[in-house]
């Protein structure tokens, strides 16, 4: 007994030891204090619900928009859901990069669900009403249920919309309250919760890290801010929502395919904006795209009204329109070009716990989710009111686009026959994603009126093989969008951008005014003002080439310079071991065109090699879907370049690094990343900011510095890449980190700025006036080589007796000029056909440029590529331009540069270029290299991978990437 009692008395002991121990480390579980206007008391989901559905809460363990719900615990729910509830089916449509799986929501009546397939027969007989009776039209609308499709968190870290989905899912399949069990059995409502998993997973994950007991509503505070790599973005930190035109990405292809299978009647799509903001819904104002059906915006306006009504009801203050701008298509948008009805959604952005506000209240998060939620429910009830109209307005236009009162009935789009087989096969591919009708020409085709990318009407003649899109199909107005080379902006919005530009330096364009497919790929294409039908027929893939061509006795393999995938079958060659070279001059050899950029494996550069070279060349070539053609003789034809010659040139493996982290445009470093993963699939470094100086630059011998959105390199850190560069090292810098390096004072570069020239300017015209003499094919002053007089008269290439602008007038005039940026046009540029960074670019190619840095060059710096391409005036036309000169004087200038003689210069391509914005980057460099000590520096004025999607650019960054190193670089460094 005594012993019992002993015992007792210790674990109370032991007991009360643990309690005080406890309570003196619960500091960080104490409940935080009371916060007057945090909680968001009002139910999200109200109403008789079915106990057989699990609840969000008892799934979550936390009730919907108390906290944003990761990914997995979504997909989770879905999967529970679906197993309890007869009102839905869940489509896995994708997988991220990261291997989430990515679902839709068919939402409906039990009936309905058993008939989806001939639901989406229905559909699609209406989007395309070729040999569609009005008979069989009338049966279809009678019988088919009004079709919405909702779209949540497409940027990930706009938590609110995907909390919203979960609601509106559940309230759809648990209510049991007639109007809801109405508006399923007239409906199919199909929810896309999560457009972006990964986005959002690194979202939630942060969140997760930066959470505290206590509710937090400082938006200065790291629970409300980002870190670099937000969540907004996906795993390669692209901005879906500017990806639906453009498909680069396994979610947004996805949904496409999706959107365009089912052909929903409206399409909504969640998003939010600024924590200090309300919520913006409705049509947008101008820049309007002029492609948008009249009638999408009439049903607009029906939707808006019975919005406002529900929040209205709510006491939750809203606005439409202001900022929102339509006219680059890319966004989820695009639906709307498909006949869809769309609506966005932004609603103040609030990271969990709520916001205080400039009014002093605090917005819960809560609040936001539930403002998506009404939202949601609103436009689908008004939809299932209106369906049956909005779908015969819907085939009306639809019946119009097929026929010859069609706006676009007398429009082709011709795009010509090229070696760069991967790039036009990446082309029809995005095509065939959207569903457009291809054909091909079975004969040469001569058509009188035509325009093509320059702005110039012709007369041409299309080649068997061309590509044609003929824009008088169902599909037209997305066609159009897509592959017009202008999208047209009316007179009343330019007015009030320049307004705006003068007044305050802002901006109505919300987005890039040009973003032409076939411009952006570099692909040659025409404008055909008729409705070709004749010698056509529907376009069939070519027939796939053998991965190699193997020859008795051969001495080497070849793979085509001109096609972008040959960049690839190089890098990947390399990083194998295997000796390759490239060839900067195009021969003939045993019978086989080589145009200059072809890759060579030889076996003579190999013949040590350790494994089957010719086993490794075809894995690699079937890898990179190109042909290597083998050769047996080397010698060239004629006077053309023999194998073993100076123009044959080894190539050194690249070991590249491109620096991240803070400071660094995430955006373009994904861009960069992407590109070398999709188009080399090469092992490289990515470097964080923070960590530079601790990073020993000598394993790398490329390295890449992305846009900065400000000067993030120190001095010391400019210093250690000089010396690198140095030593062997090839820099690669692009648009915003490029000022760092042509600064004066930081003595890299000799590139300069345009504000940082004006001082030299003549010696900038003469080098210009060299660059484009030493290209020309013939010279006036051969004729007069053999005379025996000294020449009394010499040609200048500018008029010796102009006098140029002081350099204070030239940086007055820059300073008017530099306010009237670039808004995301497409201008021509003129390259060198003999330089190596060119290889597989046309002589014209079309470059996406912004407000980039404006680079001028001289003295031994290259200038590989040039803003403005040269085009030759006959003689009647240039007499005329010389006399309306003031002092009737041949030369003439644009901004500081002297045109040559008999020449004009053409740049505008697509898109907004202000004349001033014209004036100030016409003959600027886009593409720069220079040596330094035995390295290079190379430097790009924009941002050569544009959305992934800037093919013409990018091969030239894949060129100065791969063959940098081995062309460029003296001696590249080494690791000691």
């Amino acid at each position: 007994m005594h012993l019992r009692n002993s015992k007792k008395a210790l674990s109370i002991a032991i007991a009360s030891v643990l309690a005080i121990s406890a309570h003196a480390n619960a500091g960080v579980k104490l409940s935080p204090t009371e916060l007057q206007g945090l909680n968001y008391n009002k139910p999200l989901v109200e109403g008789k619900l079915n106990p057989a559905i699990t609840t969000p809460k008892d799934m979550l363990g936390f009730a919907v928009g108390q906290r944003a719900a990761t990914p997995a615990q979504i997909t989770e729910a879905l999967s529970q859901w679906q197993q309890e509830s007869n009102r839905m089916q869940v489509v896995e449509y994708a997988r991220s990069h990261e291997g989430r799986p990515l679902h839709y929501v068919v939402l409906s009546s039990p009936e309905n669900l058993a008939n989806v397939e001939q639901i989406k027969s229905d559909l699609g007989r209406l989007a395309n009403p070729t040999n569609l009776s009005k008979s069989e039209e009338a049966q279809i609308i009678n019988r088919l249920p009004a079709v919405s499709w909702l779209a949540y968190t497409i940027h990930g870290n706009e938590a609110s919309g995907s909390d919203a989905a979960l609601a509106t899912i559940y309230q759809l399949i648990a209510s049991q309250e007639q109007d809801i069990e109405k508006l399923l059995k007239d409906s199919v409502i199909i929810v896309d919760p999560l457009m972006n998993p990964d986005g959002r997973a690194r979202f939630t994950k942060q969140l997760q890290q930066r959470r505290g007991v206590a509710p937090n509503v400082d938006t200065q505070s790291t629970l409300h801010t980002d870190a670099w790599a937000t969540g907004r973005s996906n795993h390669y930190f692209f901005d879906l929502n500017r990806d639906f035109t453009l498909g680069v990405h396994p979610e947004t292809r996805g949904i496409v395919k999706s959107i365009n299978e089912w052909n929903p009647q409206l399409m909504i799509d969640a998003h939010e904006m600024g924590s200090m903001d309300s919520y913006l819904f409705g049509l947008a104002r101008e820049p309007v795209n002029k492609n948008l059906s009249s009638y999408a915006r009439k049903w607009g306006r029906v939707f808006e009204k019975d919005q406002a009504d529900a929040l209205d009801k709510e006491n939750w203050p809203y606005y439409m329109g202001e900022w929102l701008e339509n006219l680059y298509p890319g966004y989820s948008s695009y639906a709307a070009f498909r006949g869809t009805i769309h609506i966005l959604y932004e609603q103040a952005r609030i990271k969990e716990d709520g916001v205080r506000q400039y009014n002093g209240r605090i917005a819960s998060y809560a609040e936001g989710v539930d403002k998506q939620y009404v939202s949601s429910i609103a436009n689908i009830k008004t939809l299932a009111k209106h369906s049956k109209d909005i779908y015969r307005d819907f085939v009306k236009d639809k019946r119009q686009l097929i026929s010859k009162g069609s706006p676009f009935a007398e429009q082709t789009f011709a795009i010509l026959p090229t070696k760069n087989h991967q790039r036009m096969a990446k082309f029809v591919d995005l095509m065939q994603l959207q569903g457009f009708e291809l054909h091909q020409s079975t004969r040469p085709i001569k058509v009188s009126k035509a325009k093509n990318q320059l702005g110039e009407m012709v007369k041409a003649e299309l080649p068997a093989g061309t590509l044609l899109i003929r824009n008088r199909q169902a599909q037209g107005r997305l066609v159009s969008a897509m592959l017009e080379f202008d999208a047209q902006i009316t007179d009343e919005v330019l007015i009030e951008e320049r307004q705006r530009l003068l007044r305050d330096g802002s901006s109505l364009m919300y987005d890039a005014t040009a973003w032409n497919i076939t411009m952006m790929y570099g692909l040659e294409a025409l404008t055909v003002e008729e409705d070709i039908t004749d010698d056509i027929r529907p376009y069939d893939a070519p027939q796939n080439r053998p991965p190699i061509v193997k020859k008795a006795n051969s001495l080497a393999y070849v793979v085509d310079g001109q096609n972008d995938a040959s960049v690839g079958f190089a890098a990947r060659l390399m990083e194998r071991g295997v000796t390759t070279r490239i060839i900067d001059k195009e021969t003939i050899l045993d019978g086989v065109n080589i145009s200059r950029g072809s890759i060579i494996v030889s076996k003579y550069d190999n013949e040590f090699f350790a494994g089957d070279l010719d086993a490794v060349v075809e894995k690699t070539a079937r890898e990179m879907q190109v042909t290597a053609e083998a050769i047996a003789g080397g010698r060239g034809d004629g006077d053309l370049p023999d194998f073993g010659g100076s123009h044959f040139k080894v190539l050194e493996q690249p070991r590249v690094a491109i620096l991240s982290g803070n400071g660094i445009s995430s955006l373009d470093f994904g861009a960069i990343w992407h590109s070398i993963d999709s188009h080399l699939g090469i092992r490289h470094s990515h470097i964080d900011s923070s960590r530079f100086n601790q990073t020993d630059l000598r394993r790398y011998n490329t390295l890449i510095l992305p846009s900065t959105w400000r000067s993030t390199l120190s001095k010391q850190t400019l210093a250690e890449i000089s010396t690198w560069v140095e030593a062997g090292g090839t820099l690669i810098a692009i648009d915003g980190s490029v000022p760092q390096l042509t600064n004066p004072e930081a003595k890299i570069s000799q590139v300069r700025q345009i504000q940082d020239a004006f001082k030299e300017i003549e010696q900038y015209d003469i080098a210009l006036q060299k660059e484009w003499l030493a290209q020309q094919n013939s010279y006036p002053e051969i004729s007069n080589v053999w005379q025996h007089t000294a020449a009394d008269t010499v040609h200048y290439p500018w008029d010796a007796n102009a006098k140029l602008p002081s350099e204070k007038q030239l940086k007055k005039q820059d300073q008017w000029l530099a306010q009237f940026r670039t808004a995301g046009a497409i201008v021509a540029a003129r390259t060198d056909q003999k330089h190596w960074l060119t290889f597989g670019a046309p002589a014209v190619l079309p470059v996406l440029t912004s407000s980039d840095p404006v680079l001028m060059t001289k003295g031994n710096v290259q200038s590989p590529v040039r803003f403005g391409t040269y085009q030759e005036v006959d003689d009647s036309a240039w007499k005329k331009q010389v006399k309306s000169t003031k002092d009737g004087q041949a030369a003439r200038k644009i901004g500081w540069a002297t045109l040559p003689e008999k020449q004009n210069l053409t740049l505008r391509m697509s898109g907004l270029l202000w004349p001033e914005a014209s004036k100030r980057i016409a003959n600027s460099a886009y593409l720069t290299r220079e040596s330094k000590g035995d390295g290079q520096i190379i430097l790009f004025s924009g941002q050569p991978v544009f959305r992934g999607s800037t093919l013409a650019t990018n091969r030239l960054l894949l060129n100065a990437i791969v063959y940098g190193t081995g062309l460029g670089a003296h001696t590249p460094v080494t690791k000691l």
